[in-house]
């Protein structure tokens, strides 16, 4: 019976030992939190997370009309393209070729483009047919037009124009002839015939016509590419007869602007930097243009490119104001265009159709 007791006392004793070692065991595993050592070690042992990658900034899409085909008349804006100035102001540029089918107008009004470029005297004609389009960059600051005829035809002033066939494109490109004409006492149905012209200088290469029209930066040059010298040629210039009409223009449709003030406001800032790069070297500008449209030569075009310059920053005009609107010039559009039948009623010319805010933002920036 002892021999029992002891037995079961010696189990028991060896249990409570196991148990002992147990709970010591346990409590030696047990690991100090929050010393500054551990805590660094800790800290250390972290694998090193990678900067988070910064996503480029999204450009925004702008898209412009132009009036007509690739030309150098619009190498600013390629320039522009070229060198990267849209995209330094957060622009991705789509630029619309024009054509004999195309109204920049209508692409505007419609939402088919953003921007575009037209005469003045036509977006004057929308305006006062109740489309809601505003003008907001003037580019050309001089009359293209003139009248050519070869010197042997002795058409040395506006008056002997009388009795004389003298072509004209028509179509809203007629009204400076017009002006021309009664500025000087000729009647234009009676004193002399116009003309429709083509978009070729053959009628009069040809001796088909007597005098034609013809743009600085276009069919003059036409003219002396096909053997003519600037000596067989004379010339009638519309702003040396006080009868211009600005061409070139930047209009938007009105609710757009409303919500795109400081899209317009780059896209316009972005545009001026490439057109005083392309006047200051029309050469290069003329090889840019090339690149993007080989339908004319590259001769002709950078032609193109000399002449136009002189249109944007003229003798006397400060390159840093390329995109001004002289008020004086629109206004004496506006006038010849409703003396000429282009317009029927006065041009309102307020801040609902024309506006220098964006370009004085634009040139401050």
């Amino acid at each position: 019976m002892k021999k029992k007791l002891l037995s079961v006392l010696l189990v028991l004793c060896m249990v409570f030992a196991v148990l002992a070692t147990g709970c010591s065991t346990d409590t030696s595993k047990e690991e100090p939190t929050g010393t500054p050592d551990k805590a660094e070690a800790t800290k250390a042992a972290e694998p090193t997370k990678a900067p988070e990658a910064t996503e480029p900034a999204e450009l925004q899409k702008v898209t412009l009309q132009l009036k007509w085909l690739p030309q150098s008349q619009f190498m600013g804006y390629y320039v522009a393209q070229e060198k990267g100035y849209y995209a330094e102001e957060g622009i991705e540029i789509e630029i619309l070729p024009g054509g004999s089918d195309i109204i920049p107008e209508q692409q505007v009004y419609n939402g088919v483009a953003d921007i575009g470029v037209t005469w003045v005297s036509s977006l004057l004609k929308y305006q006062s047919q109740g489309w809601e389009l505003t003008h907001v960059g003037q580019i050309f600051q001089k009359s293209a037009m003139l009248l050519v005829s070869k010197a042997a035809t002795g058409i040395n002033s506006p008056a002997d124009l009388a009795g004389k066939k003298v072509g004209s494109w028509f179509g809203g490109n007629e009204y400076e002839i017009y002006a021309l004409l009664e500025a000087n006492g000729l009647d234009k149905d009676k004193d002399l015939e116009l003309v429709q012209q083509d978009y070729t200088m053959n009628q009069i290469i040809g001796g088909e016509i007597d005098a034609a029209s013809a743009m600085t930066y276009n069919e003059y040059g036409l003219l002396l590419e096909s053997g003519l010298t600037d000596a067989d040629l004379k010339v009638l210039d519309m702003n040396d007869a006080g009868v211009a009409m600005l061409e070139d223009c930047l209009f938007v449709n009105s609710e757009w602007i409303a919500e795109n003030e400081d899209l317009y406001v780059r896209f316009l800032k972005a545009s001026i930097k490439g057109w005083a790069d392309a006047c200051a070297d029309p050469e290069a500008a003329g090889n840019t243009v090339f690149n993007v449209d080989q339908s004319v030569s590259l001769d002709h075009q950078i032609y193109m490119a000399k002449e136009v310059a002189k249109l944007v920053v003229p003798e006397g005009f400060d390159a840093a104001n390329i995109g001004y609107i002289d008020m004086d010039a629109i206004g004496q559009t506006a006038d010849l265009a409703l003396k000429y039948g282009l317009l029927t009623e006065a041009a309102v010319l307020d801040d609902t159709t024309i506006t220098s805010k964006y370009w004085e933002q634009a040139v401050a920036k």
